[in-house]
Parts: C-alpha cells; sequence; structure tokens
C-alpha cells in the first residue's frame, strides 16, 4: 500500500464561475427547487413557512421564510458554502438533506442572486449573498455580506428567530420580461399554482399531523392525500415492514370514481389518475418519488387506482440511490422482489374495480357458454382489433325488433338504454393493453346494402321536405356514418 503522501501534488480548486454555473444545471423545476429549501427549514424545527413572490418582470423575486432556529454566523457561511456535508456522515433522524449542496443547486436553478438572512433568539440578523453575475465577472468564491432592499429583512426582523431565503435576477422564470408582458407573467403565475399543488403532496403527512404550515402570498396549503385515507370506498389492502423493519409497506386502493363526489374529484385530481399510479416513496415522512412503477411494472389505465405507500429512513439513501433533488430512487435489491409482490396485488385489486358493469369478457361474443345479456358486444377481427356492435338479442332490443310498429318514446328508450351502457371502461381497457389494436380497426369498410337503404331513405325524407337534391346530398354526406363513403352519390343519383 503507497504513502501517497510521499508524492508531488497539487492543489486543483475548481474555478469559481465555472463550478458555481455547473449547479444551475441538477435539472430542478420551481416545485422541486421550493420542496429542497422547505427541507432545510423543516431540519431548523420550523413550523410555519411563508413563500411569497411578486411579478415585477425582470424584477420578480420569490421569498421563503420560516420560524426554524436560525443561524450563526460559522453556520450561514456553511450553509452558502457548496458541498458543505459530507454525504456519508452521521445524521439526525430529522434532517431531510445530505449533500450540502441543496440550498444553492435548488436556488441557482431559478435564479442569479441568492440571499439568505438568519436569526437567532437573542441576536441580531445575519445575512449572506450569493450574486452569479459578480461571481462570473471577478471570478472568485466571494460571498457578500449584501442584501439588494432592506424591506425584505422586514418581516424576519419582528420574529425571535427564523431564516428567509430570497431568489432575485429570476432569469429561468422571468428572464428579461417587461412587468407589462401578461403572456410571461401569465406562466410566471401558473408555475407558482403548480408549486401549491407540488408543496400540498410532498409534504401532506406534515399539514395532516399540524407539524408544519405552509403559506403562499398570505393563503394557507391545505394536505393532498394520495391516498385518501379518509374517504368511503378506500381500502387498505396490505401493511407490512420489510428489510429488517427498515422499509413499512403499504398497499392501498382508490374508490371507482362514480363513488366520489364532484367537490371531491377536483380536490383529488381525479382527471390525472393515470398519472398518479405506483409506489410513493417518504422518507421521514417527506414525499421524495410518487407515480412511478419503479421499472417494476408499466402504467395501465386499469391499475390507476393503484397506490403503494412505502417508508424508508435517511439511513437508507445510499442503498436507494436517492440523487440531490430527492426526485429519484431504485429500490435496494433486498426488498425489490417483496415490493413486486406486493405491487402486483394491489394492481389486481385496482383492476377489479374496472371488472364493472358490461365487464369486456362478458361482452366477448366469441364466449357461448357465458348467458349474460349484454348491450353491446364486442368482437375480434383476425389482427386483434376490436369492434363493438349493439346485441339484437337482447331481450329488450329483440323485442322491439320484433314489434309491428314502435312508438316515438320506445325508440328514446332504446336510445337511452344504448347510451346508458356504452362500454366505455371496456374500451379504455381493451386500448390500455393493446394501443395498436386502435390502428388495426379496419377504417376502409365496405358500404353494405343497409347503409345504401338507410341513405336512401334519408335523402327521399329530405326532397319530400323541399330540400333540393344537391343539398340534400350534402346533407347526408355530413352525417355519420354516410361520411365515410363518398361513393353513395352514385346510389342516390
Amino acid at each position: 500500500m503507497h504513502d501517497l503522501t510521499d508524492f508531488i501534488s497539487e492543489e486543483t480548486p475548481p474555478k469559481a464561475s465555472a463550478m458555481i454555473n455547473t449547479f444551475r444545471a441538477f435539472g430542478y423545476n420551481l416545485q422541486t427547487a421550493v420542496a429542497d429549501i422547505i427541507d432545510n427549514s423543516i431540519s431548523a424545527k420550523a413550523q410555519n413557512i411563508w413563500i411569497s413572490y411578486e411579478w415585477k418582470g425582470s424584477d420578480s423575486w420569490v421569498k421563503i421564510e420560516d420560524d426554524g432556529v436560525g443561524m450563526d454566523t460559522s453556520k450561514l457561511i456553511e450553509a452558502m458554502t457548496p458541498g458543505s456535508k459530507n454525504p456519508n456522515d452521521e445524521r439526525e433522524i430529522s434532517d431531510l438533506g445530505r449533500f450540502g449542496l441543496g440550498l444553492k443547486t435548488s436556488s441557482f436553478s431559478q435564479c442569479k442572486a441568492l440571499t439568505v438572512a438568519t436569526k437567532r433568539d437573542g441576536f441580531s440578523i445575519l445575512k449572506r449573498c450569493w450574486d452569479l453575475d459578480f461571481v462570473n465577472e471577478t471570478g472568485k468564491w466571494t460571498l457578500l455580506d449584501f442584501i439588494s432592499e432592506k424591506r425584505h429583512l422586514d418581516s424576519i426582523s419582528q420574529r425571535d428567530n427564523g431564516t428567509m431565503v430570497l431568489w432575485e435576477k429570476l432569469d429561468r422564470l422571468a428572464g428579461n420580461s417587461h412587468t407589462e408582458n401578461e403572456a410571461a407573467r401569465t406562466v410566471f403565475m401558473e408555475e407558482f399554482s403548480l408549486m401549491e399543488d407540488h408543496l400540498s403532496l410532498v409534504f401532506h403527512r406534515y399539514i395532516e399531523k399540524k407539524k408544519l404550515k405552509i403559506w403562499v402570498n398570505g393563503n394557507l396549503i391545505d394536505p393532498w392525500d394520495p391516498f385518501m385515507k379518509n374517504e368511503d370506498g378506500s381500502q387498505l389492502i396490505g401493511d407490512e415492514f420489510l428489510d429488517n423493519t427498515s422499509v413499512h409497506v403499504k398497499c392501498y386502493v382508490l374508490p371507482h370514481i362514480s363513488k366520489i363526489d364532484s367537490e371531491t374529484r377536483a380536490k383529488v385530481k381525479t382527471q390525472d389518475w393515470y398519472k398518479y399510479q405506483g409506489f410513493y416513496i417518504y422518507r421521514n415522512e417527506r414525499l421524495l418519488l410518487y407515480g412511478d412503477w419503479l421499472g417494476l411494472f408499466s402504467k395501465n389505465e386499469h391499475y390507476k387506482n393503484a397506490r403503494v405507500l412505502i417508508d424508508i429512513s435517511n439511513e437508507l439513501d445510499h442503498e436507494w440511490k436517492i440523487d440531490i433533488k430527492k426526485a429519484t430512487a431504485s429500490p435496494s435489491i433486498r426488498v425489490r422482489r417483496d415490493l413486486m409482490r406486493l405491487g402486483r396485488m394491489t394492481r389486481q385489486s385496482a383492476a377489479k374495480i374496472y371488472k364493472f358493469r358490461g365487464n369486456r369478457i362478458l361482452l366477448d361474443d366469441s364466449l357461448t357458454g357465458i348467458h349474460f345479456h349484454s348491450v353491446w358486444k364486442a368482437s375480434k377481427n383476425r389482427d386483434g382489433a376490436v369492434n363493438y356492435y349493439i346485441n339484437k338479442e337482447h331481450p329488450v332490443i329483440k323485442k322491439s325488433l320484433e314489434e309491428e310498429f314502435i312508438t316515438k318514446k320506445h325508440i328514446n328508450s332504446i336510445l337511452k338504454l344504448i347510451g346508458d351502457t356504452t362500454p366505455v371502461e371496456a374500451i379504455i381497457q381493451n386500448y390500455s393493453e393493446k394501443p395498436e389494436s386502435l390502428e388495426l380497426r379496419d377504417l376502409n369498410k365496405e358500404l353494405d346494402s343497409a347503409t345504401i337503404q338507410l341513405a336512401s331513405r334519408m335523402f327521399e325524407s329530405l326532397k319530400i321536405s323541399g330540400i333540393s337534391k344537391d343539398l340534400a346530398i350534402k346533407q347526408i354526406l355530413n352525417i355519420q356514418p354516410f361520411n365515410e363513403f363518398p361513393q353513395l352519390i352514385e346510389h342516390l343519383n
């Protein structure tokens, strides 16, 4: 083994302007960047977070304040120093950081001027600022005791303790836009709306347990529980400890959308359930990754009600490959097989919700042993494409076809029956399992005699009503399914 101290060596510190600009390319967006700042506040034992922002074009700013314990001068400088922590160091169980980069990388991803002001109980306010334009100009790691406007210190000065993070020169969010640029302002405001949704989800367990309150421009954020634990119909179907109890897994199946009132649907974002299915990984109750099957399964429409909660401690960061942004994770080999088992069980339970009225198996006209009378039937062609049609053997429809005279009321009842039983979910399920089946459908159907007869009857009826022949043909060719057969003109002339 060589003693490396015996060899000639050189110190090669990274160039300030090159390294500090590299920190801007870690792939944060506004939501993940703000969440990273809040992690620091939670580690500082904050109970309240105040987020404020103002649109002023290129002079827009964002401020994140807390009532945590605050920092002394050495701690503040350490917090502002890139790579101030060794990721292998032992941490408190409540610590949500790891690399000592989160404050800097998340902030620089959104702004070119980062100011942190902090106050401990009984002490005055301390402040430090990184200005990337100044670093680029001087080429030095120069941390400034500076703040652009003293008014930004007003709120922290009124508290006994806390920390404020101020973002200015928001080149990624506002660029060089003028205040009057309405399009840029709209995009700016939409980003903060997405941020609110993200924070209400990522920190929902802290908010639910009254450990934390988050305010955005004076409005308190409500928690968004992705498992709908307090809603009727939500099922906990599995609860296990894995890896010597260091990993806790709970399997949930959400209720069918028809069992959720319209107000709740908007709150739980039922329109996006497809993308929210999957594993939800929490570290110390902070949501790291969600809506992802971690490469173990693929997303599918009829598994959209399946969600699996995974709790890990910060001691497992390395094994689970938690990245700096806390936005990616990979389960350790020791639990992968169990997660596949629990994920498969949850998906199967979720799929049962969609074995619904008009189950796709019961629609299959190739199955002769099933005596279920569905209004709709499904047939597959040679290539596997599925076509749906009305079942003439259905008792109600069959009886109607046998009647000599059918009233308007009777026709309305039949149409309502057909509309109410349209196999929407079977169609979705078939398409999600085999999307190419939509492309395989025969779009070049042949014109049959029944379609010609129906078009001819309509044509004669329109002419009797006084419409000219040319206009009658145009009207017919604008009606489905006649619009698919331009050759009908030959039969109507």
